[in-house]
């Protein structure tokens, strides 16, 4: 009569668990806006990844006509130039896997009738949750690097521009130490892969 009871129950969930993961996507989304609205307000900026390419375009600035890679603005562009490649990668990685577990969502809630099966739920939500918190750590990080004052343009900014870039990287493996969950990061990923034997 319990598992009966318990099939019911969940059974009811499973049948609405998009319209639960759309509250849930929704909640985390509108944590992520409040604050970049709250940026906004503070530094009357536009807090997102597009303007800070923009800024860093605008402040970061080579001569086209003799580009030398060797030289520090080279060297400092190419390194920006890779690591926005790495983290537009891990971005949509990130993106691709979201969407995979909300697909498995009514796998997932249907996975607690069974005492054996309540794990596969667990997982899942834990690598659902840290996949949808990283969104929150990385609009307090753009929050972070949109409050730092760039108009002078020396070495110490485009450092800094550098450090905010791998800290938006890294914002990844900071919540799967943290929380535990799934890699998003695309060279963890490919070390990983390379290192798999069948």
């Amino acid at each position: 009569m319990n598992f009966i009871f318990k099939l019911i129950i969940y059974g009811i969930f499973m049948n609405s668990s998009f319209f639960l993961m759309n509250l849930l996507l929704d909640l985390n989304s509108n944590i992520s806006l409040a604050i970049r609205n709250l940026g906004e307000i503070l530094f009357n900026k536009n807090i997102c990844f597009s303007e800070l390419i923009n800024v860093i375009n605008s402040n970061i600035a080579i001569n086209t006509n003799s580009v030398n890679i060797f030289s520090i603005d080279g060297l400092i562009k190419g390194t920006l130039s890779l690591s926005l490649l790495n983290l537009v990668l891990s971005y949509s990685f990130r993106y691709i896997m979201i969407k995979v577990f909300i697909l498995l969502s009514p796998f997932a809630i249907l996975s607690l009738t069974l005492n054996s099966t309540s794990w596969f739920f667990k997982t899942w939500f834990k690598n659902l949750f840290s996949l949808l918190f990283i969104q929150n750590i990385v609009s307090i990080i753009l929050l972070i690097l949109f409050s730092i004052n760039y108009s002078q343009n020396n070495l110490f900014v485009k450092i800094l521009y550098i450090g905010g870039i791998y800290s938006l990287i890294k914002a990844n493996s900071f919540v799967r130490e943290f929380l535990g969950g799934v890699s998003t990061n695309i060279s963890q990923i490919v070390n990983n892969f390379s290192n798999f034997k069948l």
